[in-house]
């Protein structure tokens, strides 16, 4: 893609017909313009022009320095990841968030944790895998540090709906990347939950694995959300505002298009990160909700399946 702006935005059909500002935005900074909004521009990474900016809300998660998932801002003081990132310590010391990066290894602000919220019915690794991070301190916005918007509970992405994932992790099986290492973006498909519970049918025999708190999202083009993506935002776009619709959890090997990659679901937490975070963005909207899938799984998976993995 051409170092400059317009990228994505303007591309994609919006497959909402509206959507507007549960609550008014306020400003927090000449540099706040709203979340879900890119700020686009070209740099010099490498005596190479790239652009950044494009997905302002991603951060990297590290635990004892080192790089393990990702997250998204959400808040001036909070992250939103999956809870399966956090199952090495429980220690909020031991983890740091950097923000502002756009290539890996490259130096960003690294900022200190001070509580971690896992979700509290979170136990068997797949379900209900959705955590919160609050930062020490509150970020100061940039061009290249800005919120991603949430969905109220009505807002899910109907099937067939195109939409986005970010992360650094692995988009190809076995392919170990070149630093400096990109943020990439891989395109994914929004799948029915009964027809992705039937891909997966063969794991639980005939119990229901894609639950109301996952969506399911088929990768485009020949790529997938491999190794380290775990956390990573699926962003879909309304109405020219990015909504993190889902959060990268787990899947079934790597690249396979039968298999789709399981997303934990945000409108399904949105009470839930209501209660924890007063003041986060909701887009809204007057429709019903387009999908109604069912509920639950099993830990022993991970331990019998060697395939199965969390990203």
């Amino acid at each position: 893609m051409a170092c400059g702006p317009g990228g994505l935005q303007g591309h994609l059909a919006s497959p909402f017909s509206s959507a507007g500002l549960e609550n008014q935005p306020y400003i927090e900074g000449s540099w706040f313009r709203g979340c879900g909004q890119t700020n686009m521009s070209c740099k010099m990474v490498h005596g190479k022009l790239v652009e950044v900016g494009k997905w302002p809300w991603q951060v990297n998660i590290l635990f004892l320095g080192m790089y393990i998932c990702s997250g998204s801002l959400i808040h001036r003081q909070w992250v939103l990841t999956a809870a399966h990132c956090l199952q090495r310590s429980k220690d909020p010391q031991m983890y740091s968030v950097m923000v502002g990066v756009h290539h890996l290894p490259e130096n960003g602000t690294q900022l200190p944790l001070t509580r971690i919220v896992i979700h509290e019915d979170f136990r068997n690794l797949m379900s209900q895998d959705i955590a919160l991070l609050q930062l020490r301190d509150p970020v100061s916005w940039s061009p290249l540090v800005q919120p991603v918007c949430l969905p109220t509970i009505k807002l899910k992405p109907p099937v067939g709906t195109m939409c986005w994932v970010i992360g650094w992790g692995l988009t190809k099986k076995q392919v170990t990347p070149k630093t400096p290492y990109s943020l990439q973006e891989v395109a994914a498909r929004i799948i029915n939950n009964d027809i992705c519970n039937k891909r997966y049918r063969f794991l639980l025999k005939n119990q229901k694995l894609i639950g109301n708190d996952m969506l399911c999202a088929s990768s485009e083009w020949g790529l997938d959300t491999c190794k380290a993506n775990s956390g990573s935002s699926l962003v879909c776009q309304v109405n020219k505002t990015w909504i993190q619709m889902g959060v990268v959890s787990w899947g079934f090997g790597c690249g396979r298009r039968q298999y789709p990659t399981i997303y934990t679901s945000t409108s399904y937490f949105t009470q839930w990160i209501k209660t924890r975070v007063a003041d986060v963005r909701f887009i809204s909207r007057a429709d019903p909700a387009f999908l109604s899938p069912v509920f639950l799984t099993a830990y022993i998976l991970l331990v019998s399946l060697g395939s199965l993995w969390l990203l």
